[in-house]
Formats: structure tokens, C-alpha cells, sequence
């Protein structure tokens, strides 16, 4: 049966980078705004694939398995309605798997991060022709770096015996939100730095001719940033109030040139001596931070000799250095007496912050957005890991105005990022120094590094 489907511009121009007889193209992010047709143009490409090349499997993916019930799948069965292919395809509830009469598949799974899991074990051994990832602003990085890594069914035959073949595919879609979609998709093709294997289509509700008019009358009537986000698709615009830095701040970070080495030396650590963490150390002269040592992990004794020479190259009290102490830093103090244990949920100075950590993330977002500080690094993949990460501060209990400050914790930005937030956590603790003491209404400065 011939089925006449209406696709729009956008819709049929990443159907076209999609398509198994383009080579070139195999990560295609759609979307930007509200509307442009994003679900339906995943549910539609993966129907396509399954039913043109027979044993194929395809994934289609969402962070959470409610969204990705009441959404994806329920659209996937408009898709099999309209295409009248309803009766190929047998759904299986409970494993949330659609199976078609001539032998592919399309396995339908939730991407929420879980520290229990953080390698997503839970997928299992999939083997997969494509990926469909929807609303993939709410995905983890980490999350997608495995699921890459899944591509093995990429050779198939037709019934009437024509081989298939494809190259691996991946399509996301998104809303605006600036995470690895903005610096692996978005950023790059604004630029003009995007790799020729990747593509970036901008939909806009305006884009969609089946769009009720009522529907974007209404959105023109929410505040400037939904307006900015969903209505023009803008990146640049924050849509998490919680977001405790400026993003424009945060990109000034590098170019603060106002702010001199003028004040006091001192310094921060965060060890890591196996696993996927990063040692990283900061070494600062007032309120000017340069990253000291940056390595992927250490032995005890390479880090105890890299912050021993740190301190004395650059004349850093070891009163005025100080190193995480819930983790393997712990042991320091003694081999480098002195020197300042972070307890991160140690008591704060001012009573309004749950505990030291959030006392010192505030300050710190104080800092960045006031220009008050600089970081001096000239390495591109460092400053876009380090923007990456001050991008995942965000403040814990927005809606609730009873508790007291605090950051949300460690893993929640480990799953938003895909990694630890290392060189974060030693920019957090190098405002050690920088805190003051609330006594009876008094503020009394602790040290010159005080940012009061």
C-alpha cells in the first residue's frame, strides 16, 4: 500500500542526512524550539528504517520512562497508524519492545542516571543499527558515549534478497539547553566548526504548517526566557533558575584580563589516584587562578610530590593551600602538615548555607558573576570542560525558600555531565579563603582574600 505522507522542510532535510544512502552524515540534532515536529520525525524514521531493512534494531531512547510512555511510544503508534502498518508490528508491554513481521526491531528504553549503574549495564548487550534519542537535552552525556558504542547490526538482506547496508545513525532531538547538545551540535555549526559527519537542523514552531495557530498565541504570551527558548529557539537564553553562574559570566572567566595578580598566593586541590576522576590543583595569586597540574590520576606519592613542588614554585603558604579531605586526599595533612582539610559537609561560617561546599559554590558564583576573578588557561578542550562544569552548578531547593542555601549534590552533576565535576570542585574549594564570619550581625573579614 502507497501512503502519501506530508512531511515539512526541516522534517524531510534530516530524513535526507538520515537516509542509508548517505554516507557522509551519522549524528543529525533536530529541533530548538516547542512543536517542530521533533517526536514525530524520530517515531517516523525509525518505522522507515525498521521497514526497509529487515532485521535491523533500532533504539529509541528518553531520560525518563513516563515521559517516554506517554510521549515517544504513544506517538510511534500514531506513526504505525498512519502509515497503515499497524497490523506488521507486535508491541511488547512489559519489555517495551516492538517487534516486526519481518524480523527488526526497535527496543524502547529510559536513560535516567543511576549511580548504582553509572556504565548503564542495565541496556545489556544490545546490538543496534540506530539510535533515536528524544528530548536528548535531558540525556547525560555519559549516556550517549555508551550507547555509541552499540552499533554492530549494520548489514542486512531484503525478502526480495537485495542486501542493505548502513553506516551507524544517530538522531536527537532537543529543546534549547546549553549541555553537550550546545557544545557538540549548536556552538560548532554557529560557528562553522561542525565535522562534516554531524548536523544540526533548526525547527521552530513557526516551521510546522500543522501547528494550531492557538498553540503559538499562547506560547507568545509566556515570559521572555520560554519565549526565547521555545518560540526562536535560542541557546544562549538559561532555562534553569537554579543555575547559580551567569552563562555570559562564565565565558568571561578567560578574558577578565581587569583583574591582576595583586593579593596573596594560595591554592586548592582535588586528588584522584585511580578511576576516571581528574587530579587537578589550582594555584592562585589574589583572585587570578591558574590550573597547576591537570592529570587523569596519580599514584600517592606522584601527588604528594606534585604538590610539594607546586608549593614551593609558587610560594604558596601551606596554611593557604587546602585539599578535599571526604576523599583519597584525606592522608595529606600528614606527609604535608599544614596545609587545610575540605570537609564539604563541615559547618559553614554563615548559618544561611547548609555547609561548607554550598557556602563556598555561592561564594564562588558570587565571584564569576561579579568579574571578579580570572582564570588563565590558553588550552581550548580545558576551558570548555571547566565552562561545562561551572554550567552544572545549580542551586538544590529553588522552590523551596524554608531550607537553607545549598548546591545539589555531586552525582546529580556527575549524571548531568557524564563525569566528575573536578576542576569545579577545586575551584569550590579554593574559596576557603575567601569566606567571612557572620558574628552577632558583625561581618568580620578572615583573611585578604576576602571577597567583602
Amino acid at each position: 500500500m502507497q501512503v502519501n505522507l506530508e512531511v515539512f522542510d526541516q522534517q524531510s532535510q534530516a530524513l535526507s542526512f538520515l537516509s542509508s544512502n548517505n554516507d557522509e552524515v551519522s549524528e543529525v540534532l533536530y529541533g530548538g524550539g516547542a512543536r517542530g515536529g521533533k517526536t514525530f520525525l524520530g517515531c517516523l524514521w525509525q518505522t522507515l528504517r525498521r521497514l526497509a531493512m529487515p532485521g535491523s534494531v533500532g533504539l529509541v531512547c528518553r531520560e525518563l520512562g513516563s515521559s517516554l510512555r506517554d510521549t515517544t511510544i504513544r506517538t510511534f503508534f500514531e506513526v504505525l497508524s498512519i502509515l497503515h502498518v499497524t497490523s506488521k508490528v507486535r508491541y511488547h508491554s512489559t519489555d517495551k519492545i516492538a517487534y516486526f513481521d519481518n524480523g527488526s526491531v526497535i527496543f524502547f528504553r529510559f536513560l535516567r542516571y543511576d549511580p548504582k549503574d553509572p556504565e548503564y549495564d542495565r541496556l545489556g548487550s544490545l546490538g543496534i543499527t540506530d539510535l533515536f534519542v528524544d528530548e536528548s537535552q535531558e540525556v547525560s552525556a555519559k549516556a550517549l558515549s555508551v550507547l555509541k558504542g552499540r552499533f554492530s547490526i549494520l548489514n542486512g538482506t531484503c525478502a526480495d534478497g537485495t542486501p542493505w547496508h548502513t553506516i551507524p545513525k544517530a538522531l536527537y532531538t532537543c529543546n534549547p539547553r546549553r549541555n553537550w547538545i550546545y557544545n557538540d551540535f549548536v556552538k560548532p555549526a554557529r560557528e562553522g566548526t561542525l565535522p562534516p559527519y554531524r548536523r544540526f537542523i533548526k525547527s521552530l514552531p513557526t516551521d510546522n504548517p500543522h501547528l494550531d495557530p492557538a498553540y503559538i498565541e499562547n506560547l507568545l504570551r509566556s515570559d521572555k526566557i520560554t519565549i526565547q527558548r521555545l518560540y526562536y529557539g535560542n541557546f544562549e537564553y538559561d532555562d534553569d533558575p537554579g543555575a547559580l553562574c551567569d552563562y555570559d559570566a562564565i565565558c568571561d572567566l578567560f578574558h577578565n584580563e581587569h583583574i591582576q595578580e595583586v593579593g596573596g598566593h594560595s591554592g586548592s586541590a582535588d586528588i584522584a589516584m585511580k578511576g576516571h576522576d581528574r587530579f587537578i590543583a589550582t594555584s592562585w595569586i589574589g583572585n587570578v587562578c591558574r590550573i597547576a597540574v591537570d592529570k587523569k590520576f596519580s599514584p600517592g606519592k606522584e601527588v604528594y610530590e606534585d604538590l610539594k613542588s607546586l608549593l614551593i614554585r609558587d610560594s604558596i603558604p601551606r596554611s593557604l593551600f587546602v585539599v578535599d579531605a571526604d576523599g583519597v586526599g584525606s592522608y595529606l595533612e600528614s606527609f604535608l602538615s599544614g596545609i587545610k582539610e575540605f570537609h564539604g559537609g563541615g559547618r559553614p561560617f554563615d548559618a544561611r548555607y547548609e555547609n561548607l561546599k554550598s557556602e563556598c559554590a555561592f561564594i564562588l558564583a558570587d565571584l564569576i558573576n561579579r568579574r571578579a576573578m580570572r582564570i588563565v588557561c590558553d588550552d581550548l578542550e580545558t576551558i570548555e570542560r571547566i565552562n561545562t562544569e561551572l554550567g552544572v552548578l545549580k542551586m538544590a531547593f529553588i522552590d523551596n525558600d524554608l531550607k537553607k542555601k545549598a548546591i545539589i549534590t555531586k552525582e546529580k552533576m556527575k549524571e548531568l555531565l557524564g563525569h566528575s565535576p573536578d576542576y569545579l570542585d577545586a575551584l569550590i574549594m579554593a574559596m576557603f579563603f575567601r569566606r567571612v564570619r557572620n558574628s552577632g550581625g558583625a561581618t568580620i573579614k578572615v583573611t585578604q582574600y576576602s571577597t567583602e
